[in-house]
């Protein structure tokens, strides 16, 4: 009998164990399933790569299945990085980085199409990652160019460009950059292309500088380092800025609100949004192994409360359109998505995404007291060199 109890007790101890062999360890606990690694490159820098690695910390905190690694590579050595590694199999999963670079890597084959659902941002900032109408990286964050107002001085806010520049007040900006000034030089009936040749001499560019500088002459408009200084000290009421300078404005305490030039000039005023940063995925790491991993990463940077988070953090606006639900007109979140909603809808192949760095060049120029039209031939010569 009690060598047929011990016979019993092992075949009882033995079903045990292959019932426990069976389950198998669990992804996420100890002994389980090692989590996908999902490598990113960015070149984000300041606050902006603070809050991406934050938000890499968050993901890898909630979701187990992967695991996250931030490699920062500095703007002007992305490009050539990811071509050396990318020609021996190698590189990252997913790239984060501006528009520029995206749009270079693009060029040299190094993306596939975006894995993730689309339908949730901005068509307008969409756009300028869509080659043939296929996306090849969404656009994450983008910083916007605002009117901003006193509102301890301004107690009626312009309705219209004509209100704003009646009113005889100056408006302060810490630089002639053209990006800046882009919606109401869009306004105007700006242009950098014609017929799909470089324009950017054309008359109305040479007229609308000229109207701008000789608003600088007349002290309408006060380009100065220390705009925003100037406006929280409340030595003029107007700025034209950022909304990344909202940041600066609330630590300062001003107590303030901001007009989109789209609302003031009706939609005419699209702003050229080439400070938009962009999620891509590789086109050599992107198999159907990874898909799912890199799809949920992108996924998670793209949802609604990590963009708030992002936007608290930088000043930079989502490209999520859920972000902007119910805004009240004048705030921040209400005038970005309408400036948002109206910007310049180019897509990534424009030729218009070329001639953007010359031309900014020669608005450069030109606030060091260059002569206009000197300026806008040199930036056309070198133009029509990029076709040839």
């Amino acid at each position: 009998m009690k060598s047929a109890g011990r016979y019993l007790l092992c075949i009882f101890f033995i079903i045990i164990l292959f019932t426990a062999c069976g389950q198998g360890p669990k992804q996420g606990q100890p002994g389980g399933e090692a989590p996908a690694v999902i490598s990113v490159w960015y070149s984000l820098e300041g606050k902006l790569e603070q809050e991406l690695l934050n938000q890499f910390k968050q993901i890898n905190e909630k979701q187990h299945k992967v695991l996250v690694k931030g490699v920062k590579i500095p703007a002007k050595e992305f490009v050539h990085k990811v071509w050396g590694l990318q020609a021996g199999g190698q590189g990252p999963e997913i790239f984060i980085a501006n528009r520029d670079i995206i749009a270079t890597l693009y060029e040299q084959g190094a993306l596939s199409p975006v894995l993730t659902d689309s339908s949730p941002v901005f068509p307008s900032l969409l756009a300028g990652f869509t080659y043939n109408r296929q996306a090849f990286a969404l656009p994450w964050l983008t910083d916007v160019p605002l009117l901003y107002y006193r509102k301890d001085a301004i107690s009626t806010p312009p309705v219209d460009f004509n209100g704003l520049w009646s009113s005889k007040q100056p408006i302060a900006v810490k630089a002639q950059d053209f990006l800046l000034f882009s919606p109401w030089w869009k306004a105007e009936g700006g242009i950098l292309s014609q017929g799909n040749l470089p324009a950017l001499d054309a008359k109305v560019n040479s007229d609308f500088l000229g109207k701008l500088l000789a608003s600088k002459s007349d002290g309408k408009i006060i380009v100065d380092e220390q705009a925003i200084e100037l406006f929280s000290t409340g030595q003029v009421n107007y700025l034209l800025g950022w909304a990344s300078d909202s940041i600066i404005l609330d630590q300062k305490q001003v107590d303030w609100a901001c007009i989109s030039f789209s609302r003031l000039q009706e939609n005419q005023a699209q702003a050229l949004l080439a400070k938009t940063i962009g999620i891509a995925n590789s086109s050599i790491k992107t198999g159907s192994e990874l898909e799912n991993a890199i799809r949920l990463v992108e996924e998670e940077l793209l949802e609604t409360e990590a963009g708030a988070a992002a936007q608290k953090a930088t000043g930079y606006m989502p490209a999520n359109m859920n972000f902007y639900d119910r805004s009240p007109v004048g705030t921040l979140t209400k005038e970005a998505a309408t400036t948002i909603e109206n910007c310049w809808p180019l897509e990534g192949s424009a030729l218009e995404w070329k001639l953007l760095p010359l031309y900014k060049g020669a608005w450069l120029n030109m606030a060091r007291q260059a002569d206009i039209s000197i300026e806008l031939a040199k930036a056309q010569e070198a133009a029509l060199q990029i076709e040839k």
